[in-house]
């Protein structure tokens, strides 16, 4: 009986060595599963990051570009109002040369709807022109 006791509490021994071990490897595993899970998240939040820096970098690429087109369009615009502003005042030169030759070349006519002393020369008809 006390060999029967013996081997019973050697039997059971062995189960809590057995039970243990598999609770020490069940843990050890469980561990490494925990390291790996956390080494995939360091990952993931590293790729993260760098898709959050490559995007940031794409916006602000994209953002230049949209103000470099921008300041080209306005700088266009601006050469066009000069432009434009440029042949008007060249317009206004030219009537007012042709004003002034037609004054010349019709002097005589025009004197004679104006009151006598009133218009001695084409220059006293310049200030009518530029009404």
């Amino acid at each position: 009986m006390l060999d029967a006791a013996i081997q019973a509490m050697r039997i059971k021994e062995n189960i809590r060595k057995e039970e243990e071990k598999l609770e020490n490897e069940f843990k050890s595993r469980l561990m490494d599963k925990f390291a790996e899970d956390e080494r995939l998240e360091v990952l993931n939040a590293q790729k993260r990051r760098m898709k959050e820096l490559e995007l940031k970098k794409e916006i602000e690429k994209q953002w230049q570009e949209k103000r470099k087109q921008y300041q080209l369009q306005k700088d266009l615009e601006m050469k066009e109002l000069i432009n434009q502003r440029e042949e008007e005042r060249r317009k206004r030169e030219l009537i007012e040369r042709e004003k002034e030759r037609l004054v010349r070349e019709n002097e005589e006519i025009l004197k004679t709807y104006f009151a006598k002393g009133y218009h001695r020369s084409v220059n006293s008809l310049k200030p009518l022109n530029k009404h």
